[in-house]
């Protein structure tokens, strides 16, 4: 069976309506999001020379999965940022004021892999989309442009 190919949806962080309502259409198992902030390819370009980063390194992949199980975490909402910080982040994030909320678990937060957190399935997606989004912004590396892709990919 093939696949379709995702659906993108193009918002700004003010404006979000269509990406709420999204998730409200995938919870809990109808699909996931794959959300990438916009980036100057340009300036971007010239910074990453500067800092020998690819651009891959340079603009985080931030996921967005419900309806995930574990034995560790039970239900939960998986949210996911893959990164070019070369390190761990969750410290980095609290410092930046984008703590994982306590209630929150971190799952994983590797250098390579990049930081996975368990959201409860019972807390707002306006919430939960509201870390994600500043989280990916703490962790950019790239002049963003306020505007962010979201791919959806539905089950």
């Amino acid at each position: 069976m093939r696949r379709r190919p995702p659906e993108i949806l193009i918002f700004t962080f003010a404006d979000r309506r269509e990406v709420l309502a999204t998730m409200g259409e995938l919870d809990p198992d109808g699909g996931w999001l794959t959300l990438q902030p916009g980036f100057d390819a340009e300036e971007a370009a010239a910074d990453e020379a500067a800092r020998s980063r690819s651009p891959v390194d340079s603009v985080p992949v931030c996921t967005w999965v419900p309806g995930e199980r574990s034995r560790r975490s039970g239900e939960h909402v998986a949210l996911g940022i893959e990164h070019g910080a070369r390190d761990k982040v969750s410290d980095r994030l609290a410092e930046a004021g984008v703590a994982v909320p306590a209630e929150w678990e971190v799952v994983q937060d590797n250098a390579g892999r990049g930081l996975v957190v368990a959201a409860r399935p019972v807390d707002p997606h306006d919430a939960v989309l509201d870390w994600l989004l500043r989280a990916g912004v703490a962790l950019s590396f790239a002049p963003l442009t306020g505007e962010w892709r979201a791919l959806v990919h539905r089950r």
